[in-house]
């Protein structure tokens, strides 16, 4: 099953994008947004039942966290969110929420509709220089269209483009732009693959039909390498 799973995700996930230092006129310039349809649902579930722990748990500022077991994280669904200068949004990540967390404002597109099964993918740049991106992946599941305040997202990702990430104030599961490789692991456990320069964790969610998938990019391959782009997705099945 859980096979099965990453290679759900690896088929619905965005290729990486060029951050870790890369030349950022290669992404989408400020504010602008790619249109998509929406992936189909997990059709098959299987019940399983969560094992409790006595392992120490780690502190994600919005939540408890237990390391990771074969490169499975469990947690609540209070945990899926994001962490904004102290102030936990949860998934959906509502816009306004964010808004009032700290996040800037995109005045481009904050007054954008959502046709029906179209989804939304928002640059929102946490600094001036434009090197640090929060990016809801917002989507229109309904029959009309939305507005894009009202939208919901199910994938959020971070991303930066500096040579050398530092902490902006942003947080997913406890992981930090610039977090090192060695402490992401030490917090939240060995992870489900390791390719060098990016890690990768599968999601059970305790209270909640979903099922997630968390994965890093790091600015190299050593363990002292910092995060990069930070991405969380979750599915309904």
């Amino acid at each position: 099953m859980k096979k099965f799973l990453a290679i759900i995700f690896a088929a619905v996930m965005m290729p990486s994008l060029a951050a870790c230092g890369g030349d950022k006129s290669t992404n989408s310039s400020s504010g602008e947004t790619t249109v998509s349809q929406d992936s189909e649902s997990i059709e098959s579930k299987e019940n399983s039942t969560s094992q409790e722990t006595s392992e120490e748990t780690t502190s994600t500022k919005n939540g408890e966290i237990a390391p990771a077991k074969d490169g499975e994280i469990t947690l609540s669904s209070g945990n899926i969110a994001v962490v904004v200068n102290g102030k936990t949004v949860p998934m959906p990540y509502n816009l306004v929420e964010l808004e009032a967390a700290g996040v800037p404002v995109n005045e481009t597109f904050r007054e954008d509709e959502l046709a029906s099964g179209d989804s939304f993918s928002l640059n929102l740049y946490l600094d001036e220089n434009e090197d640090y991106i929060l990016i809801p992946d917002y989507y229109n599941a309904g029959d009309d269209s939305v507005a894009l305040t009202d939208a919901e997202a199910k994938t959020i990702s971070m991303v930066s483009y500096a040579n050398e990430p530092v902490d902006q104030g942003v947080s997913l599961l406890g992981v930090t732009f610039g977090m090192t490789k060695s402490d992401v692991k030490a917090m939240l456990g060995e992870p489900m693959s390791d390719n060098g320069d990016s890690c990768e964790w599968q999601i059970a969610v305790t209270d909640a039909d979903y099922v997630g998938n968390f994965s890093i990019y790091f600015t190299g391959d050593g363990d002292d390498a910092g995060a990069c782009e930070i991405r969380l997705d979750f599915m309904e099945w």
